[in-house]
Protein backbone atom coordinates (compact mmCIF):
# COMPACT_ATOMS: atom_id res chain seq x y z
CA UNK A 1 0.00 0.00 0.00
CA UNK A 2 2.54 2.84 1.19
CA UNK A 3 4.09 1.29 -2.19
CA UNK A 4 1.51 2.76 -4.12
CA UNK A 5 1.02 6.00 -2.21
CA UNK A 6 5.10 6.57 -3.17
CA UNK A 7 4.54 5.93 -6.92
CA UNK A 8 1.54 7.99 -7.11
CA UNK A 9 3.39 10.95 -5.06
CA UNK A 10 6.06 10.64 -7.29
CA UNK A 11 3.95 10.69 -10.59
CA UNK A 12 2.37 13.97 -9.48
CA UNK A 13 5.52 15.22 -8.78
CA UNK A 14 6.25 15.19 -12.26
CA UNK A 15 3.04 15.52 -13.90
CA UNK A 16 3.27 19.01 -12.10
CA UNK A 17 6.63 19.98 -13.27
CA UNK A 18 6.52 18.82 -16.70
CA UNK A 19 3.25 19.79 -17.64
CA UNK A 20 1.46 22.30 -15.11
CA UNK A 21 4.86 24.20 -14.38
CA UNK A 22 4.58 25.22 -18.11
CA UNK A 23 4.54 29.47 -19.26
CA UNK A 24 1.61 30.66 -21.17
CA UNK A 25 1.96 29.86 -24.91
CA UNK A 26 2.29 33.44 -26.52
CA UNK A 27 -0.61 35.11 -28.57
CA UNK A 28 -0.92 36.59 -31.96
CA UNK A 29 -0.56 39.71 -31.12
CA UNK A 30 2.23 38.93 -28.80
CA UNK A 31 4.22 37.01 -31.92
CA UNK A 32 4.58 40.06 -33.94
CA UNK A 33 7.80 42.47 -34.09
CA UNK A 34 7.62 45.65 -32.23
CA UNK A 35 8.29 48.77 -35.31
CA UNK A 36 11.93 48.65 -34.21
CA UNK A 37 12.25 44.51 -35.02
CA UNK A 38 10.10 45.07 -38.29
CA UNK A 39 12.43 48.37 -39.13
CA UNK A 40 15.39 45.63 -38.88
CA UNK A 41 13.57 43.13 -41.62
CA UNK A 42 14.34 43.32 -45.20
CA UNK A 43 12.15 45.39 -47.60
CA UNK A 44 10.47 46.81 -44.67
CA UNK A 45 11.86 50.13 -46.11
CA UNK A 46 10.99 51.67 -49.29
CA UNK A 47 13.63 54.09 -51.62
CA UNK A 48 12.39 57.18 -49.95
CA UNK A 49 13.01 55.86 -46.46
CA UNK A 50 9.62 55.16 -46.00
CA UNK A 51 8.19 52.40 -43.77
CA UNK A 52 6.10 50.31 -46.53
CA UNK A 53 5.29 46.57 -46.54
CA UNK A 54 7.61 44.18 -46.77
CA UNK A 55 5.18 41.93 -48.75
CA UNK A 56 3.46 44.76 -51.27
CA UNK A 57 5.53 47.45 -50.86
CA UNK A 58 2.64 49.83 -50.22
CA UNK A 59 3.72 52.30 -47.75
CA UNK A 60 -0.30 53.20 -46.56
CA UNK A 61 -0.30 51.42 -43.02
CA UNK A 62 -3.57 51.42 -40.94
CA UNK A 63 -3.15 51.26 -37.31
CA UNK A 64 -5.66 49.43 -35.59
CA UNK A 65 -6.80 48.98 -31.68
CA UNK A 66 -6.56 45.12 -30.55
CA UNK A 67 -9.93 44.16 -29.96
CA UNK A 68 -9.89 41.36 -27.47
CA UNK A 69 -10.84 43.16 -24.06
CA UNK A 70 -9.07 40.14 -22.48
CA UNK A 71 -5.58 40.67 -24.18
CA UNK A 72 -6.42 44.55 -24.53
CA UNK A 73 -8.59 45.74 -21.31
CA UNK A 74 -7.07 48.77 -21.11
CA UNK A 75 -6.93 49.41 -24.61
CA UNK A 76 -3.60 50.32 -25.21
CA UNK A 77 -2.44 47.73 -27.73
CA UNK A 78 -2.67 48.22 -31.16
CA UNK A 79 -1.57 46.32 -34.63
CA UNK A 80 0.17 48.03 -38.17
CA UNK A 81 -1.48 46.22 -40.75
CA UNK A 82 -0.87 46.97 -44.74
CA UNK A 83 -4.11 48.62 -46.82
CA UNK A 84 -3.39 47.38 -49.67
CA UNK A 85 -2.74 43.76 -48.90
CA UNK A 86 -4.03 43.86 -45.41
CA UNK A 87 -1.32 41.63 -44.05
CA UNK A 88 -0.44 42.60 -40.23
CA UNK A 89 3.07 44.42 -39.67
CA UNK A 90 3.89 45.07 -36.65
CA UNK A 91 2.07 45.68 -33.32
CA UNK A 92 2.50 48.67 -30.23
CA UNK A 93 1.49 49.52 -27.13
CA UNK A 94 0.51 53.36 -26.20
CA UNK A 95 1.15 54.53 -23.08
CA UNK A 96 -1.69 55.56 -20.59
CA UNK A 97 -0.76 58.80 -20.30
CA UNK A 98 0.65 59.31 -23.63
CA UNK A 99 -3.41 58.10 -24.62
CA UNK A 100 -4.84 60.40 -22.17
CA UNK A 101 -3.44 63.74 -23.73
CA UNK A 102 -4.99 62.29 -26.98
CA UNK A 103 -8.23 62.45 -25.75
Amino acid sequence: MSTYLILFAVIAVIYFVLVRNRPAPKTDWENLPTLNEYKKLEKSVNADDQLCCRFCGSSDINKRLLQSKKENPDDTKYYHACAACRRVLWRSVVMLTDKKEDQ
